[in-house]
């Protein structure tokens, strides 16, 4: 991570940890303290929490096999992510630097486990449901030994879809493999196992086998190098051309959290079909600005650098038909991470392939450049274009608590020198002045609370509205998909006749719910984040619009109480004078600890579907028979069947419908009540806490004041030497803040700053 931006934040939490002493130093002088130093205390923790506990996500994204994980490691400087993993599961391996080495793994829970194996066997013609009704659990060995018999009993049309592994079939299969491995592991208490230190090489045996892999939620590494800060987490996602769409879903999930995306591109393929369908998704979703494009060059794939740099060129500018002005960076993953590996490290055949390499000079040359430049860009975005403003923030927040503390120890140290008379005069004017600011407290209160049920009220209109069934609208667009799902079923005669109903119906409702799951994911998802921005943007917007004229009225009852204690020589610079930035929605949701409902969830489908479908084809068998008894024409030998078949699909697309209609009612209201609304709440309650601490520096307890007045002897000489000493250790915390200002002014003005240099 950039050095400049980890020296200010460890300054700053440096000065934040000094801030938060003296104030405890003081507190303890509980006979001259007043309820502020509570708010204080609680804002130093606060900003301490932030400033630790804020994460950069960058994801890597990008088609299977285009050097992903290769590229990850080589950001890490070291071969720690399994490479070239299956495409069945859809792990995302999050990636953090800490001080040991360890892998977590997360395992899915017996519950998601089951309800993946009921949805694949949905439909699957050798599947035979357990007579006592009970769902099926993969824990019990009879169902474990059904499950084996049923898939035995598949052929080869079941395995094989448009020449790859068919997944619905693939799945159970793989579950059933691996479960002896991991049925000790995985528990209702916990769903996750650690390898640590000489076992961290573990974790590459459950990755890379797909009967393993399929049991995992997700993978956590924590890597002890340097090349990347603690704060950055980089997540290397499954393959956005999986052919299952609900793996592009969980990728989804993802990037809602992410600040930056890395896609990635190899100068073998170029830019491909999958790549426009799934950065169109990605430009959907309102998030492709924040996107930079690598391509991962392979130097024995090429003649020359001319004839790259002319495919990058393309490759620009195919890009810039989706993203204006794309930032491209053409470099060799696998060359930087074996540069960046020990030679001894290196397998004899990788050896010899760096040795090639090191002779291509002209490559070598022009990847180091671009490893360069992408390097310095990508640590720019990350710490200049964001963190410094966070950072910024903090720096401005613990200013005017040492403002207010200033205050706090000019008013308490001038009542002790002032004589009875003036003391009085003072006393009264100070009074004045808090009435106002405790007349702007109750202000603000009652108005944001108002505001808050204002712009629920705004957006429940407008949450209902997206979700409903309005011509264009989610909902409405989904269920025309269903409606529109149309097959020749005369094309169908030859399966028919080889694999028989069951089999055909099956193959029919595959790619059915394929056509629908591609459409929620490429086309309803992003349309829902988009959704999201806006109506967060509205909340956002609502609540500044209201608080932003309360912060400029504190501002002027903060200046005229300055005017009035200038009267008096009481008063030091205006601190904090400046507006403050009021609220940064990411940060209240992570302290809130909200997430948008997952984009994750597949419909639902029954397998009564398949007992009616049969029954209708006992039905039309009987008429058929009827019609030979009469010497009816036949349309042909499988009339019947067809029959049935076209009856089983309508049947599907009606529960289709009953499905997705609940699906959206349901997650219409956990978006309203369980994300929007509480986001109104939370940001409501933490711009009343923002304005509360600008004013909270100028509160003032008349009846303590008063006491401290009449304080007498030694006491009262013990109080002023502890708020000299005080004052003395405020004025070393204000140079702290300043040179930490300059340091991020001087940071901002040089534009991207370097980071740690590629090997």
């Amino acid at each position: 991570m950039n050095a400049i931006y980890t020296e200010l934040k460890q300054q700053l939490l440096e000065i934040n940890a000094n801030l938060q002493s003296i104030l405890e130093t003081v507190q303890d002088q509980n006979e001259i303290t007043d309820s502020r130093f509570e708010a204080w205390l609680a804002a130093c923790a606060d900003i301490h929490q932030q400033i630790s506990e804020e994460i950069l996500r960058v994801a890597v994204v990008g088609p299977i096999k285009s050097g992903k994980s290769t590229f990850t490691n080589a950001l890490f400087g070291g071969d720690f992510l399994k490479r070239g993993a299956g495409v069945v599961t859809s792990i995302v391996t999050r990636i953090r630097s800490g001080q040991n080495l360890k892998a977590v793994l997360y395992f899915k829970d017996w519950d998601d486990i089951n309800s993946d194996l009921e949805q694949a066997l949905t439909m699957l013609p050798s599947w035979k449901a357990r007579d006592d009704g009970k769902p099926f659990d993969i824990r019990r060995e009879k169902d474990r030994q059904a499950l084996e018999h049923a898939l035995d009993e598949l052929s080869n049309d079941h395995l094989i879809t448009d020449g790859t592994r068919n997944a619905n079939s693939i799945l159970p299969a793989l579950y059933l493999q691996g479960y002896q491995s991991v049925s000790d592991i995985i528990s209702p208490d916990s769903h996750a196992t650690e390898f640590g230190d000489k076992d961290f090489v573990r974790h590459r045996e459950y990755v890379g086998s797909d009967e393993l892999a399929v049991y995992l939620k997700d993978v956590e590494l924590e890597i002890n190098h340097s090349r990347i800060d603690g704060t950055i987490e980089i997540a290397d996602c499954q393959g956005s051309d999986s052919p299952n769409p609900m793996h592009l879903a969980m990728i989804q999930d993802y990037l809602l959290r992410t600040h930056l995306l890395v896609y990635v591109i190899s100068s073998r393929t170029g830019l491909r079909q999958a790549d426009i369908r799934f950065l169109s998704t990605i430009k959907k979703m309102g998030i492709i600005e924040n996107t930079l494009f690598v391509v991962n060059c392979d130097f024995s794939e090429h003649e020359d650098t001319a004839g790259l740099e002319s495919l990058v060129e393309r490759v620009r500018q195919e890009l810039s038909l989706i993203k204006s002005e794309p930032e491209v960076f053409t470099l060799s993953a696998l060359y930087n991470l074996f540069a960046a590996l020990p030679a001894k490290e290196l397998p004899e055949k990788d050896r010899a392939r760096l040795e090639q390499w090191c002779k291509e000079k002209q490559f070598v040359a022009f990847s180091d450049d671009e490893s360069r430049r992408f390097e310095k860009i990508f640590h720019g975005k990350l710490s200049r274009e964001r963190f410094f403003l966070l950072l910024n923030n903090h720096l401005e927040r613990m200013a005017v608590m040492r403002a207010g503390m200033d205050r706090w120890l000019w008013t308490n140290r001038e009542l002790m020198s002032e004589d009875a008379e003036g003391v009085a005069d003072l006393l009264r004017k100070i009074d004045h002045h808090q009435q106002r600011m405790d007349q702007i407290k109750d202000l603000i209160k009652n108005t944001l609370g108002g505001a808050a049920d204002k712009i629920k009220k705004e957006i429940r209109i407008d949450i209902d509205r997206f979700f409903n069934t309005r011509p264009g609208s989610a909902l409405q667009s989904t269920l025309d998909t269903i409606r529109q799902f149309s097959i020749v079923f005369e094309n169908y005669g030859d399966s028919l006749a080889a694999s028989g109903f069951s089999s055909t119906l099956y193959q029919v409702f595959q790619e059915f719910r394929q056509t629908l799951d591609t459409f929620m994911a490429e086309t309803i998802n992003p349309e829902i984040v988009n959704f999201t921005s806006r109506t967060e943007k509205k909340i956002k917007d609502g609540l500044e619009t209201v608080a932003e004229p309360y912060q400029s009225m504190a501002l002027d009852a903060i200046s005229e109480y300055h005017q009035t204690m200038s009267q008096y020589e009481m008063g030091s610079a205006d601190p904090g004078a400046e507006q403050l930035a009021l609220l940064e929605l990411d940060d209240v949701k992570k302290v809130a600890g909200l997430k948008l409902p997952t984009a994750a969830t597949s419909m639902r489908y029954s397998a009564k579907v398949r007992t009616e479908a049969a029954l209708r084809l006992g039905i039309y068998s009987v008429l058929k028979l009827f019609k030979r008894a009469f010497k009816k024409p036949l349309q042909n030998e499988k009339e019947e069947q067809v029959l049935a078949l076209a009856a089983g699909v309508k049947r599907v697309k009606a529960e289709t419908e009953k499905a997705v209609l609940f699906h959206f009612k349901n997650y219409r209201e956990n978006f309203k009540f369980q994300y929007a609304f509480k986001l109104v709440d939370f940001a409501a309650s933490h711009l009343h806490r923002t304005l509360l601490e600008r004013l909270r520096a100028y509160d003032t307890d008349l009846n303590e004041l008063t006491r401290v007045m009449e304080t007498r002897g030694d006491e009262r000489e013990q109080i002023i030497a502890l708020l000299d000493k005080t004052s003395a250790e405020l004025r070393k915390i204000q140079r702290d803040l300043e040179k930490a200002r300059d340091r991020m002014e001087q940071a901002a003005g040089q534009g991207a700053v370097a980071g740690t240099s590629w090997p």
